[in-house]
């Protein structure tokens, strides 16, 4: 049964891979779950969010960036991203209302955002900061990890993330300690972690807390993530960074490219993706044909991430659960018409980015195919003259 144990200073159960992963990141408290949208979750509902308070969001993520809100009971608010994919603190701003509790922050495609303004936001309205670093692992933000920067931080280690943790995984990292024993009992069925360590150990009391759920990472997944964690920085991340940069320094001044992945001292990048914002006005066919005709050179594309969520029919539908459609319809809160939300330059990023995969697996043999095939392709549909223009 888990015990506590202290390693390298942290906190943590008698698994190794949390008390690792929290000495890696460089935070006090390392808490798994099993998943990302768990950990999100777990996260928010430690941080007292719920019926009647809203989170704000980005558009422009895997849905459970937002999902984990609508789990929490509380509302999603959507704010507009900047040209480097991530969310931006100006629209952040015009979005809170007397029921912001927090800012979900979300470093897409290992792009970190620029926290400093955010953090500033959030502490200017008293409002939490929760990182989402779910494609993110490694990166940095002014020489700090990302996951530490704000007030707690969300992983994953499902199959399509750096690492997986045998195919589905998530953590939490935080420095503050009542924090993370909240996570760590609202985790394990609300049970009273702080006091009652050993599952056996009953004894006269009751030793449920509190409303929990069974988030809990296992011992084997666990085993996993202490593997492939050991070979993160050794393997994974130098493999990742080279393709990146080796895509960046070949692209970056191609008259196709008008932004190229941000990576740089102060928000060095992790390279889950690597997206490549084109030129639409000089492109004769979509971005979409123009990544299929890649493909059909030989190398793999893939779309962008879910760019406008408030678009999904969950949210244009308000279709929640219960009687209540909880929590859309919960009395306490104030209603959202998520069909009049509009972030436009998530939608313009939507039409014009092209993204590369950096798996660590691939050589740079497999880049110059990646180069190879882009160049060949935009010889093809490259305008001269912009549509448009006379």
């Amino acid at each position: 049964m888990s015990k506590l144990a202290i390693f390298g200073g942290a906190l943590v159960t008698d698994e190794p891979f949390p008390a690792e992963l929290a000495v890696y990141l460089g935070a006090d408290h390392a808490i798994t779950t099993n998943s990302g949208t768990s950990a999100l979750h777990t996260a928010l509902a430690a941080l007292g969010i719920g019926p009647g308070d809203e989170v704000i969001c980005t558009p422009y993520s895997f849905i459970a960036s937002a999902s984990c809100v609508l789990q929490a009971g509380a509302l999603p608010v959507f704010a507009d991203v900047d040209e480097s994919h991530t969310l931006s603190a100006a629209d952040v701003e015009k979005k809170i209302t007397s029921r912001s509790r927090a800012i979900v922050v979300v470093h897409l495609y290992g792009v970190v955002a620029d926290l400093d303004p955010i953090v500033e936001v959030a502490r200017k309205h008293g409002l939490f900061v929760v990182e989402d670093r779910a494609q993110s692992i490694s990166a940095t933000y002014k020489g700090r990890k990302v996951g530490t920067v704000g007030d707690v931080g969300c992983f994953s280690f499902c199959q399509s993330k750096h690492f997986t943790t045998g195919g589905e995984g998530g953590a939490i990292v935080t420095d503050d300690e009542n924090l993370s024993w909240e996570c760590r009992s609202l985790r394990d069925h609300g049970y009273d972690v702080v006091r009652r360590m050993g599952l056996m150990e009953f004894g006269p009391e009751y030793i449920h807390r509190r409303v929990g759920f069974n988030y809990r990472l296992t011992e084997m997944q666990s085993a996993i993530g202490s593997s492939e964690l050991a070979r993160l920085d050794s393997w994974n991340l130098p493999r990742r960074r080279a393709n990146g940069r080796r895509l960046i320094e070949a692209l970056k001044d191609h008259p196709l490219v008008i932004h190229a992945p941000v990576d740089s001292q102060e928000r060095e990048n992790a390279f889950w993706w690597a997206p490549f914002v084109l030129d639409s006005e000089r492109l004769s066919v979509p971005v979409a044909e123009f990544a299929a005709a890649m493909n059909a050179e030989g190398v793999p594309y893939t779309t962008v991430q879910l760019a406008e969520m408030y678009r999904e029919r969950v949210f244009v539908e308000n279709n929640g659960f219960g009687k209540l459609n909880y929590p859309f319809d919960d009395p306490s809160a104030t209603p959202i018409d998520y069909s009049k939300t509009d972030c436009a330059t998530a939608r313009w990023l939507a039409a014009r980015t092209l993204p590369f995969y950096t798996h660590p697996v691939y050589t740079e043999r497999h880049m110059e195919q990646y180069i190879r095939a882009f160049e060949k392709v935009a010889a093809a549909f490259y305008l001269e003259t912009p549509t448009g223009t006379a």
